[in-house]
């Protein structure tokens, strides 16, 4: 976003539309992050929505290498060179909407926008027959995929429930026959719901930066 002050986090222009700034440097970015761990402010710091060329670019030139990577991760985009990728170089990876961001449908019926495109990995055949299995809630094999997967899980819920089931995902493990049927399920880039051919709001704006970094 372009620098507007601290009282304009997320500057707009007349129409309402993110002011992105077109001129990011990455580098120049992560020397400031670094500056924050001399000063003190921070112990750790990451990278969020990166590929693999701009993780290699950040490595290449920083002097504190990232901590961790947060992108997009869930059965149906596994990003499996992304994550062995950094798996190699000592980035840890965490995955936000492992559960493929139910949410989501509710959101955009609101907005009265079709949600014919949206992908639905709860109610996966592969996913509920495993569950059954394990007497599991689909969402806990899941996240038992994810973290198997060697990656840090990050799901939303207000749910009390779904919170306390969110964290029950310890008393079973999966075989290498079921890993393997869950690891068939991956689309590659057909299966991006943020920053891809189906991205809406904020995230279909993004798609038009230069450091854009999921254009497919």
């Amino acid at each position: 976003m372009q620098n507007k002050g601290f009282d304009q986090i997320f500057p707009v222009d007349d129409k309402g539309v993110p002011l992105l700034d077109m001129t990011t440097n990455l580098e120049d970015l992560w020397k400031g992050m670094e500056a924050q761990v001399d000063a003190g402010r921070t112990k750790s710091i990451g990278l969020s929505n990166f590929n693999q060329k701009q993780i290699k670019r950040i490595l290449d030139s920083c002097r504190i290498p990232p901590a961790n990577l947060q992108v997009e991760l869930y059965i149906y985009l596994q990003q499996k060179e992304l994550v062995s990728f950094c798996k190699q170089n000592g980035v840890t990876v965490c995955a936000y909407s492992p559960l493929g961001s139910p949410g989501q449908k509710a959101f955009y019926e609101k907005l009265g926008e079709s949600t014919e495109w949206l992908l639905t990995p709860l109610e996966d055949p592969v996913i509920k027959e495993i569950a059954k299995k394990y007497n599991k809630q689909p969402s806990q094999v899941l996240l038992r995929y994810m973290i198997e997967y060697g990656v840090a899980t990050i799901p939303k819920s207000t749910n009390p429930t779904r919170i306390k089931e969110n964290f029950d995902v310890f008393d079973f493990e999966l075989t290498k026959e079921e890993s393997e049927k869950i690891r068939a399920l991956d689309r590659g880039e057909d299966g991006r719901m943020f920053d891809g051919k189906n991205s809406r709001g904020i995230f279909k704006l993004l798609s038009k930066h230069p450091e854009s970094a999921f254009p497919k």
